[in-house]
């Protein structure tokens, strides 16, 4: 059995700087190379990775066939975008404190609505993680 802890003020100040956190490489959203975050912790059944989104940056709208965004907003204000099956879109306001959960194969895009917007997402099961991207319809 193993534990971990991590101090989120202290990453978050790095992100910041756009430096790695402590003992943590800065590592790049795969989906917009602009935007950094630090893994807090990989394990072989979930991951979790504190990111910061700057004003007017957005993960593009996409799914996961299989695993579970669960997002916690530690600073600034967000939005996640979502689609239901009939592509009704849903705006949902994000603030610190709040927990937010998508589940697989919901179409969701993040973005930053304020001058920054910090959030955990914690992803389950990884080993089943993949990103398809979402071709989005706004109303």
């Amino acid at each position: 059995m193993a534990a971990t802890r991590f101090d989120l003020n202290q990453a978050i100040k790095r992100l910041q700087q756009d430096g790695a956190a402590a003992d943590r490489e800065l590592g790049r959203s795969e989906s917009n190379p602009e935007i950094a975050f630090v893994p807090l912790f990989e394990t072989a059944r979930s991951r979790a990775r504190l990111y910061r989104l700057r004003p007017g940056q957005r993960i593009p709208a996409h799914t996961h066939n299989f695993i579970d965004d669960i997002f916690y907003c530690v600073r600034g204000e967000g939005r996640i975008r979502t689609w239901d099956s009939g592509e009704t879109v849903r705006d949902h306001s994000i603030e610190p404190g709040t927990v937010f959960l998508v589940e697989p194969e919901t179409p969701h895009e993040v973005s930053c609505q304020g001058d920054e917007f910090c959030f955990v997402i914690l992803q389950t099961p990884r080993e089943r993680y993949d990103f398809v991207a979402h071709k989005a319809t706004t109303t």
